[in-house]
């Protein structure tokens, strides 16, 4: 961007009227009074605090005033929270990937495999921390292992056989743990032998370096020559990785294929992986002492029997380990029992092992909540189980200190053995900062807990009710979650539910944090095709309702291209509502477009440039642009790591490097500076890029050519920008902007203003 660029609409009029021509200087019918003004409508704000809606105040029966309504532009608007914090766009979206991605099992870090299967695109799973625990930790290793470690090394594809039992998928993953040096992936299947090599590739057409690939039983193993069997054993070669293919007897096709065969012939007996894991979880002399016991041996035998089982063998272990780690005690009959269960899912007999109201809250919580901060899913946790456990009335005696005895000993367990039992893990916070996060050990498990306490149990009142009170939580992330991970996969499961019980009674809410729920959750539901259909005719109703409210749900839905693939086309529609609430939730949407996509910028500024020059809507579009301005960086160790600030804002950075994009930018400043109703909200927007400038030599550059291109041929906006700058080293401000200031003086000296 350069000092000179005259992208901007010229000069405004008298410089020292207190409101901005009508005419190119600012948006069209800059004078019209403020109650009027396009984008400041006439209904306020009623619940933008973190928490639940508010009663309105009542006239006194004795004559007293009513409260005045809060102002609709200025401290305290909320158009002015709207573009008061830095950043909260691009936050918004970094927490709403994550919260999907929680929902989705799709939690590997670094680059993302698609496979195609069948012409619909998957996305590659990591194999399940669970099995890779296991495994690392509770095996017992056959004779044959040595040898089919030197064949992978050697080969990089290797084809493990045997018959059933022999612990052939279990050695295929210790042969990869062993092996690399990254992840490793679980292939569907049903993968397509013919193009597998094509299929590994990333985004980028390279296969991500060091990985392993575990590929079981697959469906189209007839189809696995050796042709095919070279091509992808050279591309694993050249991406330093490994793939181990399981297989039983008979399966290949092509008996060139056996020279990268090996065959598992040596089997642990069942008794031995039964020890291996006790001796794991229990430590040596506790899994040594119950397997003394000969009830306990017979038990063993008769579940499990003297052939080949190590899956079976493994189930059973880990039936005893959690009756162990509950009791104190390993009851046969129910290790009977649990036998006989084994028909069903491990997932489901787990789950409906959880004891207690207690435990299973925590489950959830932390379904919903997976990843989170430990404080946030125990208070959550606490939260529901007051709800779902038997609030039926009765006395309770006093304690020896004259205070009422708890019905629930909060120390009863601790955290450490909670996790265990619910198959979790804890890790410390990202980027040193004090704590630690708790998340499932398997990222399949989040949204399968939800589901089960949703189909399998009759709490989808209260469900409702916690994840009302969630979305209002004081922390973003836990409203993100709430509404992402939560209320999203119960609207894809039970979608007419869901509409009639929540979507639409919160996008008629005075809750701006409600309405934000509704686009979070549809953001999930919507990814299948059945609810995007019905979703898409929802708030295309929206649209058509009088209430501003109901429109500013529309307009955030649109903002994460849930139900359209042109939202920035439908945005722009709003801006001839007359409300500062559906202008305010416009510019969020936008703010969401633009952060999950920059290039989408290039489609923004020319359409908010363009509504400027409506007189309905030229000021809707201008508190858009600041808000957008506001919620949206870029996080300078990705385009910058020398940067001395960890973010800059967007536009600004987009508009310095492309330069197709700067004549609507300095538009749009020089609108936004001359706009009299949102003044407060464009020196806010201006004095926050300044701090950022204060600390950081480049982005004050990037601030200076601005200034002088906004400046150049318009000393009205000049003059505002002198004006600002004049504040920010004001004898009374706490904390000066020196450099800042000092820079926008000697730009506007250079411009003549």
């Amino acid at each position: 961007m350069t000092a000179a660029a005259a992208g901007g609409p010229p000069a405004a009029g008298d410089p020292g009227g207190s409101q901005p021509a009508a005419g190119p200087g600012g948006p069209t019918g800059g004078g019209a009074p403020k109650p009027s003004a396009p984008g400041a409508g006439q209904e306020p704000a009623k619940d933008r605090q973190d928490g639940p809606p508010q009663a309105e105040p009542a006239t006194g029966g004795d004559g007293g005033a009513e409260t005045p309504p809060p102002p609709q532009s200025g401290p305290g608007a909320e158009s002015y929270e709207a573009t008061g914090q830095l950043g909260q766009g691009s936050q918004r979206r970094g927490l709403l990937q994550n919260a999907v991605a929680n929902v989705e099992g799709d939690m590997v870090g670094g680059d993302k495999y698609v496979v195609v299967l069948g012409g619909h695109k998957r996305r590659l799973r990591v194999l399940s921390p669970l099995i890779a625990e296991r495994v690392r930790f509770a095996y017992s290793a056959p004779a044959d292992l040595p040898d089919a470690r030197e064949a992978l090394a050697r080969q990089r594809l290797l084809i493990l056989r045997s018959a059933a039992g022999h612990g052939k998928s279990a050695m295929a993953v210790r042969l990869l743990l062993g092996a690399c040096r990254g992840a490793v992936y679980h292939l569907d299947s049903g993968v397509d032998f013919a193009s597998l090599a094509e299929q590994l590739e990333n985004d980028s057409g390279v296969i991500e370096r060091g990985v392993g690939f575990l590929l079981e039983r697959p469906e189209d193993i007839g189809n696995l020559g050796r042709e095919t069997y070279e091509k992808v054993q050279g591309a694993l070669s050249q991406a330093d990785a490994w793939m181990v293919v399981t297989v039983t007897d008979g399966e290949l096709a092509d008996g060139e294929l056996l020279i990268g065969v090996r065959d598992l012939t040596d089997a642990p007996q069942p008794l031995e992986v039964v020890r291996a894991h006790l001796r794991w979880r229990l430590g040596e002399r506790d899994a040594d002492r119950l397997l003394t016991r000969e009830d306990v041996r017979d038990v063993i035998a008769e579940l499990v029997g003297g052939l080949p089982a190590c899956r079976r063998a493994g189930d059973l272990a880990a039936a005893m380990i959690e009756q162990y780690d509950l009791h104190g005690v390993v009851d046969l009959d129910r290790l009977r029992e649990h036998r006989a269960r084994l028909e069903a899912e491990d997932f489901e007999i787990w789950a409906e092992s959880l004891p207690d109201a207690g435990t299973r809250s925590f489950a959830l919580a932390l379904a919903v909540l997976n990843g989170l901060p430990q404080e946030d899913v125990a208070q959550a946790a606490r939260s529901l189980r007051e709800r779902l456990e038997d609030d039926g009335p009765y006395l309770r005696a006093p304690g020896p200190d004259g205070r009422p005895v708890r019905s629930k000993d909060l120390f009863e367990t601790p955290r450490r053995r909670q996790l265990q039992h619910l198959r979790a893990q804890e890790r410390d916070k990202p980027g040193g900062e004090p704590g630690t996060i708790i998340e499932y050990k398997d990222p399949g498990y989040a949204r399968r807990v939800i589901l089960h306490a949703w189909t399998q149990y009759e709490i989808q009142g209260e469900l409702i009710d916690w994840l009302d009170e969630l979305v209002v939580h004081p922390a973003e992330q836990v409203r993100v979650y709430a509404a992402a991970s939560g209320l999203g996969v119960l609207a894809a499961e039970a979608y007419r539910y869901i509409e009639h019980r929540v979507l639409g009674p919160w996008a008629r809410s005075d809750s701006a944090l409600r309405r934000t729920a509704v686009a979070y959750a549809l953001s999930v539901a919507c990814q299948d095709p059945w609810v995007r259909e019905q979703a898409t005719a929802l708030v295309g109703g929206w649209y058509a309702d009088e209430r501003p409210q109901v429109r500013a749900a529309a307009a955030r839905v649109h903002g994460l291209g849930a139900v359209s693939g042109r939202p920035v086309e439908e945005l722009a529609r709003l801006f001839a509502v007359d409300s500062v609430t559906v202008a305010v939730a416009v510019g969020c949407a936008l703010a969401d477009l633009v952060a999950d996509d920059p290039d989408a910028a290039g489609s923004v500024l020319p359409m908010l440039r363009d509504r400027t020059g409506d007189h309905r809507s030229g000021r809707a579009a201008v508190l858009a642009f600041l808000i957008v301005a506001a919620q949206v960086v870029v996080e300078t160790k990705d385009v910058d790591p020398g940067a001395a600030v960890p973010e800059w804002p967007t536009l600004l950075y987009l508009a310095h490097r492309q330069p197709e994009l700067r004549d609507s930018f300095v538009w749009l400043w020089r609108a936004a500076l001359n706009e009299s109703f949102f003044h407060d909200e464009a020196e806010q927007v201006v004095g926050d890029w300044a701090k950022l400038a204060e600390r950081d030599s480049e982005l004050r550059e990037m601030l200076r050519l601005l200034v002088g291109a906004i400046a150049h041929g318009d000393q009205r906006s000049g003059r505002i920008l002198r004006s600002c700058a004049d504040g920010w080293v004001h004898p009374d401000r706490i904390v000066g902007l020196p450099l800042t200031a000092a820079m926008v003086h000697a730009q506007l000296d250079m411009e003549g203003v």
